[in-house]
């Protein structure tokens, strides 16, 4: 749908998505494939390599260049999700800490008990819990690092709403054509060589580095070639894991505002919302 609109609007997206920001992990994250990116000219892919340190705010520092550049070239920006806390971080303007990396505490944070690590953090900072992705790892751990340094994480999170006016456009599918979408995708990511993907990059000694940011599917899937596990169970498990993350997805969605709603099932899905976005909004 992002497509069609750009081809229409000449416009151009910018993907807000925390996985595919990462060179060399394309088939597990649904990178858009060249023939797409030939489309419409796509932003905010590929911006480091797999394994490399890379934060929540150098991904808005560089989501303000994309767009400053978009509008410079007189085109449409479209922003593409991805990761709701990205979004929601660029459009109401978070103002992140700037407390550098501590190598020596990420060392030693690494060989904790993810439990232990996220009791730590309610016990400094109550309220990080509501922002912080707490099954990934890496993402517990930086709140920890920001509070070590006697700052309350969840303080960070001061707002300062962007001026210019936003159309946000949303799509809901009934949970068994959303099951049945997943599980077909996740059978078609093996297919297409999500198992060689995964293989490559630990054979660049990146699965420690793939377990702990526990990315959709690749956990699993580096645990399946330990344990020599088959691709349909593999896609089997891939596709438990995304739809659990679809369920904190809609949880997201709902608590979102001013969304304008659309069915995703719906054959006139692109006309609808096109008719809509002519249609002027009182903000």
């Amino acid at each position: 749908m992002a497509l069609q609109l750009a081809r229409r609007s000449g416009g151009e997206l910018l993907c807000f998505d925390s996985t595919t920001v990462y060179r060399g992990l394309d088939i597990g994250t649904a990178k858009p494939r060249a023939e797409e990116q030939a489309q419409a000219p796509h932003h905010l892919l590929d911006l480091v390599e797999a394994g490399a340190e890379f934060t929540l705010a150098d991904f808005l520092q560089r989501a303000e260049t994309a767009l400053l550049e978009v509008r410079a070239r007189g085109r449409q920006p479209i922003l593409v999700g991805g990761t709701y806390l990205y979004l929601r971080a660029f459009l109401q303007g978070f103002q992140l800490s700037e407390v550098a990396p501590d190598p020596e505490f990420r060392q030693w944070a690494d060989q904790q008990p993810l439990d232990q690590l996220i009791q730590e953090l309610r016990n400094r900072d109550p309220q990080a819990l509501n922002i912080v992705d707490l099954a990934n790892g890496r993402r517990v751990i930086r709140a920890l690092e920001v509070c070590r340094r006697g700052k309350l994480f969840s303080e960070h999170y001061r707002r300062q709403p962007r001026p210019e006016p936003v159309r946000k456009i949303g799509l809901q599918a009934a949970p068994d054509w959303l099951k049945s979408r997943i599980s077909e995708r996740s059978r078609a990511m093996f297919l297409n060589g999500f198992r060689k993907e995964v293989k490559r990059l630990c054979e660049k000694g990146l699965q420690r580095w793939l377990l702990s940011m526990r990315f959709i599917g690749y956990p699993e899937v580096v645990e399946g070639l330990e344990l020599a596990t088959d691709d349909s169970e593999l896609a089997e498990r891939v596709s438990e894991s995304t739809w659990r993350l679809v369920k904190k997805q809609r949880t997201w969605g709902r608590s979102e505002a001013g969304v304008e709603w659309f069915d995703a099932q719906d054959p006139a899905l692109v006309e609808r919302v096109w008719e809509q976005l002519q249609t002027p909004t009182d903000k």
